[in-house]
């Protein structure tokens, strides 16, 4: 298992394809760790009315937390 070091290569070295794979490859391992999903996030489908109620903002306001929950890891 690779361990991604954002310092390499570093500036004006020169580069070697096995150093690059092998942070290619940590990336690799990293990236599908994430847990943002935004397919799991149901649409609000709600309509605001003019002015909007405290549910309606409550509503949104519960909608931004799942997905910046969603963002998160």
């Amino acid at each position: 298992m690779s361990t991604f070091d954002p310092t390499k290569p570093a500036n004006n070295s020169p580069v070697s394809s096995a150093g690059l794979r092998n942070q290619l490859n940590a990336l690799e391992e990293e990236i599908p760790q994430t847990a943002y999903a935004p397919n799991s996030i149901a649409p609000l489908n709600t309509t605001v009315s003019n002015p909007p109620a405290q549910a309606q903002v409550q509503a949104i306001a519960d909608k931004i937390d799942e997905m910046l929950s969603s963002m998160s890891r």
